[in-house]
C-alpha cells in the first residue's frame, strides 16, 4: 500500500521534510509560548497565521496585495484582538513567550505558502508530511513531555480522546487541509482559517457552557466581517488575473 501512495518517494524528498519540520516547529512553539504568557496573549499571537498568509504570500507566490487585502486582514486583527480578551497585559511581560507564540503563527502560515507553492494535495505527499511531524515530535515529547508520571494503564475514555486527537483532529484535518490548497490561493486559504476561531468560540459555547462577553461577540463579527472583505477581494483579484492572461 506504501508503495501505491508513493511513500518512500515523498520522504525522500527534502520539501516534505522542509514542510513537516515547519509545522512540527509550529506545535512546540504554541506549546513553549502558552506557558509563559497569559491566555488572551496566547490566544491573540498563536492565531497570527491568517494574517501574515497574504504578505507572505506576495513574497513567495507573486500573489498580488491591494488595498482591501490591508483592510481585511486589519479589521480580522482587530476581531482577534477582542476575541483574545481585550486584555493583553494582564499577565507580566514575556518577551520570550511572545517572540514563541510569533514564531507559531509564523511556522504555520509558513506551511500554507510552501503547501501551496511545492503542492502537497496527494494523499502519499500529506502521510508522508505527517509521518514526518510524529517523527520530529514523538522523541521530544517522550524526552521532555514527563511520559513518567503518566499511568501505564489508563480509562477507555482517556484513549478515545487521544484517538480523536490523533485521527480527526491532526491525521484527517492536515490531509483535507493539503488538499483544499490545491484548489484556492494561499490567501483565500488564510482567511478561511478564520473560521476555525469562530467555530472554537461556538463550540466553547454550546458544550462547555462558556459565555462570551460583549467585546467578544464584537470581535467575532470583526473576524467574519474581516474574512468575508478578503475572499471577496481575492475573487476580484483572481477574475482580474484571468481577463489580463485571456
Amino acid at each position: 500500500y506504501g508503495q501505491r501512495l508513493g511513500l518512500k518517494g515523498e520522504l525522500s524528498n527534502r520539501w516534505t521534510w522542509l514542510l513537516g519540520a515547519v509545522y512540527a516547529m509550529g506545535f512546540l512553539f504554541q506549546y513553549m509560548g502558552q506557558d509563559m504568557t497569559s491566555a488572551s496573549d496566547a490566544t491573540l499571537l498563536s492565531n497570527l497565521a491568517p494574517i501574515l498568509i497574504p504578505f507572505l504570500s506576495v513574497l513567495a507566490l507573486r500573489d498580488r496585495l491591494t488595498p482591501v487585502h490591508m483592510i481585511a486582514s486589519a479589521v480580522s486583527f482587530i476581531g482577534l484582538y477582542f476575541v483574545a480578551g481585550f486584555n493583553p497585559s494582564a499577565a507580566p511581560l514575556s518577551m520570550l513567550g511572545y517572540a514563541l507564540l510569533l514564531l507559531t503563527s509564523l511556522s504555520y502560515a509558513l506551511f500554507t505558502v510552501m503547501g501551496k507553492k511545492y503542492g502537497s494535495a496527494a494523499l502519499g505527499s500529506s502521510l508522508a508530511i505527517i509521518l514526518v511531524i510524529t517523527a520530529i515530535l514523538a522523541p521530544i515529547a517522550i524526552a521532555f513531555g514527563g511520559f513518567g508520571t503518566i499511568p501505564m494503564i489508563m480509562p477507555p475514555s482517556v484513549w478515545l480522546a487521544v484517538l480523536y486527537l490523533a485521527i480527526p483532529c491532526t491525521l484527517v484535518a492536515i490531509i483535507i487541509y493539503l488538499r483544499g490548497l490545491a484548489s484556492v490561493g494561499a490567501s483565500e486559504a488564510g482567511f478561511l482559517l478564520l473560521l476555525q476561531i469562530i467555530v472554537g468560540l461556538i463550540l466553547s459555547t454550546a458544550i462547555l457552557g462558556d459565555m462570551l462577553e460583549p467585546y467578544q461577540t464584537l470581535g467575532a463579527a470583526l473576524i467574519m466581517i474581516g474574512l468575508l472583505i478578503g475572499l471577496i477581494a481575492n475573487r476580484h483579484t483572481n477574475r482580474g488575473s484571468k481577463a489580463k492572461q485571456q
